[in-house]
């Protein structure tokens, strides 16, 4: 593997999550990797899962396991197709990166130097994180004032314009105006959500549900979830609503199922659709694609997309808990 293209991946990192995912995306896209995940070593040489498989695949059986090993031994620990390799600082462990190797394949012996280097950038993981949540909002933000509240005014503003001469027509403005002001309060409502503030994910994804049910669409909800810190419970609530909110304007759907699952230290969750469907090597993916992506990528978990013209989609994430 070109080692350069390794460095230049790392070298735009915003936090040691990102750090992490990046590496593990460009040794998988050199072919050097199946898949792999990541852990930091925290406070009593704890792990925590930075970066997930998104996937039960048989390597999630091992990865912790082979993690306390190499961060136990201080060295790498290999155990058939799978590589626990430390990352040090000093003489200390602070992350332990898991392979599932292809066969025939090692990975670049500059790999630990390359992440201890990228680990090294003052406040990294504080702007990263506060870089990505502010990007991501208003990213959002803005599509919704758009999609919604944008194209209500203009609407509103051509009515008036056709009212100057036809003055009966005022209230059909007046209706366009309040619908705009309605819209208005639900994005405002949706930045604040008081129900996931007050009730819990579990409670609040329910409630979100029911309410979009009411659009025409048969919602089938399967919701097993374990008490969350609140920034992940924010993050996934988002990641569905932003999943359902794609369904409702372009999959043209009958049926839409809904599963967030815990499996062992990870949590797992599906949104899937009988719709339309389309093929993602040929589309561009959509500004709400990728904000998942992020919110997901920042959980140290994974995202993926599934689709097919005429076989609808499916939406499937796994993050650590």
């Amino acid at each position: 593997m070109d080692c350069a293209r390794l460095a230049e991946a790392l070298a735009g990192a915003r936090g040691r999550q990102e750090i992490f995912r990046r590496a593990l995306a460009a040794l998988e896209e050199a072919g050097v990797i199946r898949c792999g995940e990541a852990y930091w070593v925290g406070e009593n040489l704890t792990l925590s899962q930075m970066q997930a498989c998104r996937t039960t695949c048989p390597f999630v059986a091992h990865s912790r396991h082979l993690a306390q090993e190499a961060l136990r031994r201080k060295e790498a620990v290999e155990e058939g197709p799978f590589l626990a390799l430390p990352v040090h600082q000093g003489e200390r462990v602070v992350a332990v990166l898991v392979l599932s190797l292809e066969e025939g394949q090692k990975p670049p012996e500059a790999l630990p130097a390359l992440l201890q280097l990228a680990l090294r950038r003052p406040g990294l993981e504080l702007a990263g994180k506060l870089l990505s949540a502010q990007e991501e909002e208003r990213r959002r933000v803005g599509r919704e004032l758009h999609d919604g509240v944008g194209s209500l005014l203009t609407a509103a503003l051509l009515t008036l314009k056709v009212a100057e001469k036809r003055p009966e027509k005022l209230p059909e403005a007046r209706a366009r105006v309040a619908e705009a002001l309605e819209e208005v309060r639900r994005l405002s409502r949706e930045l604040r959500m008081p129900l996931l503030d007050d009730l819990g994910l579990k409670e609040a994804l329910q409630r979100y549900l029911e309410e979009y049910g009411k659009s025409g669409l048969q919602v089938e909800a399967r919701l097993d979830l374990p008490p969350l810190p609140k920034e992940k419970e924010v993050a996934l609530f988002r990641v569905v609503q932003e999943a359902l909110t794609n369904v409702l304007r372009h999959a043209h759907a009958q049926r839409v199922r809904v599963e967030l699952w815990r499996d062992g230290d990870r949590l797992f969750g599906v949104v899937e659709d009988d719709g339309m469907g389309f093929d993602p090597e040929k589309t561009p993916p959509s500004v709400g694609l990728l904000g998942m992506q992020e919110r997901v990528q920042s959980l140290g978990g994974s995202l993926h997309l599934r689709s097919c013209p005429g076989h609808g989609t499916r939406v499937e994430f796994g993050v650590p808990l």
